[in-house]
């Protein structure tokens, strides 16, 4: 058995300077609040710490920039319903099942989508194809066919703007999904 003993050496931090303070003494009955600085001169300690929090903008400085442009939502750019409001299916018991609004836009905003990208609108039934086993979209999807073939769903690319995101950022997310990255 080995029986390690480290030694430790304190770490002693370097004095602090601290410009010196006078204060009246308790017997003193004085009740100047004057503070030494180096270069001799005495201030008021209570204005040296009101003129921290001062405001030292004048109405001549320059004004604040203007606020960014707001946001823009859904429905700024596609209408008041970007998207089909209460899309459903049908099982092979005859039930009837939801599915997430965000992939059935309307199609006023393929519409748009198809313009921003350069594509044209095609209707699919992207969740139950021919032959889905029994299982039925009670409305298509619109989609967007690009040049290239491929096809992005606009209710996704409509949803990019319901997150508050700036123009520039769904901008670059429009253009990760037309270049599928």
């Amino acid at each position: 058995m080995v029986h390690v003993v480290s030694r430790l050496t304190p770490v002693i931090p370097p004095p602090v300077h601290r410009p010196h303070v006078s204060r009246p003494s308790p017997t003193d009955g004085s009740t100047s609040t004057s503070t030494s600085t180096t270069a001799g001169t005495s201030s008021s300690g209570a204005s040296d710490f009101l003129s921290l929090f001062a405001s030292k903008t004048t109405s001549s400085d320059t004004p604040a920039p203007a606020a960014p442009p707001p946001a823009p939502t859904a429905e700024s750019v596609f209408g008041a319903n970007p998207w089909i409001s209460n899309p459903t299916g049908t099982a092979p018991d005859g039930s009837t099942y939801g599915y997430n609004p965000y992939y059935f836009a309307t199609a006023q905003t393929a519409a748009t989508v198809a313009q921003m990208v350069g594509g044209q609108v095609v209707q699919s039934n992207q969740f139950t194809p021919t032959g889905g086993g029994g299982f039925q979209q009670q409305q298509p999807n619109y989609m967007v066919q690009l040049p290239d073939g491929r096809m992005i769903n606009p209710g996704l690319v409509a949803s990019f703007y319901t997150h508050g995101y700036p123009q520039s950022c769904i901008d670059t997310m429009v253009a990760s999904e037309v270049q599928n990255t």
